[in-house]
């Protein structure tokens, strides 16, 4: 019986000890414990590179003015989270947060021609403003003895709002107008009411683990994305996102 407490016990001190390579004990008085739950808040930002083909309709017209194939955005990101370390180096995390983006589009010049013998020339411009709930599953591994991270997740982006701009400006000479004397109008739009209310985003990160005072530790983190499903439900609509972001997190 005696051989068999000794090694249950030298397991689970070599879980402690190794657990997440934090090494938080402050004094020999003090017995070291690793936290195998943490809590925490997380932040970020980045490039969401847009594609697709997205045909825009005013009002009351059947056919397209044009059609929108690329666009950029910055997303921002604020959500909290918890992980697990099931294993000294391995765990798992759970997300929960919000996701707000305006991504601009750009359709190609068109030329149009006037009385003056000078072309027209104008480009439409489309704003989409998308704002969802993120849940984020996570499987994080730490490298070697390191503090470097590597992490696998899924995310399910849920639509919370939203809306959509058009414009047509001007972009030829400077002293090009519409006929109305300006050089930028608004188009009637009904809206983005084809947004899919629910998008799958599997993506790759990788980060390092700062430890601070005792039983908290800051991991800045590079992400990158990729949408599994369209962000239309009618017509083709992916994102490509490459992410900064940093979380602060408190064992217990």
């Amino acid at each position: 019986m005696r051989p068999l407490v000794t090694i249950v016990c030298v397991l689970v001190l070599a879980f402690e000890l190794g657990a997440q390579g934090f090494d938080w004990q402050p004094t020999l008085r003090r017995p070291y414990e690793a936290p195998r739950m943490f809590f925490g808040l997380d932040v970020g930002t980045g490039l969401a590179i847009h594609a697709g083909d997205l045909p825009y309709l005013e009002n009351d017209i059947a056919d397209p003015c044009c059609t929108y194939t690329g666009g950029t955005a910055m997303p921002v990101r604020l959500g909290v989270l918890g992980e697990y370390w099931f294993a000294p180096r391995q765990a798992v995390a759970l997300r929960i947060g919000l996701s707000h983006q305006s991504a601009g589009f750009e359709s190609a010049t068109q030329s149009y021609p006037t009385s003056s013998g000078q072309p027209l020339e104008t480009r439409y411009l489309m704003d989409a403003a998308l704002t969802t709930l993120q849940i984020s599953g996570e499987f994080r591994q730490r490298v070697s003895s390191s503090m470097l991270m590597l992490m696998a997740g899924l995310s399910a982006n849920i639509r919370m709002s939203a809306t959509v701009t058009n414009r047509e400006v001007v972009v030829g000479s400077t002293g090009a107008t519409f006929i109305d004397g300006s050089r930028e109008q608004s188009l009637p739009t009904a809206g983005l009411d084809d947004a899919a209310s629910l998008v799958l985003e599997p993506y790759l990160a990788v980060g390092y683990d700062l430890p601070l005072a005792f039983g908290y530790y800051l991991e800045p983190r590079l992400q990158i994305g990729y949408t599994l499903t369209s962000l239309s439900s009618v017509h083709p609509w992916r994102v490509l996102d490459l992410g900064l972001g940093l979380r602060l997190m408190k064992g217990r």
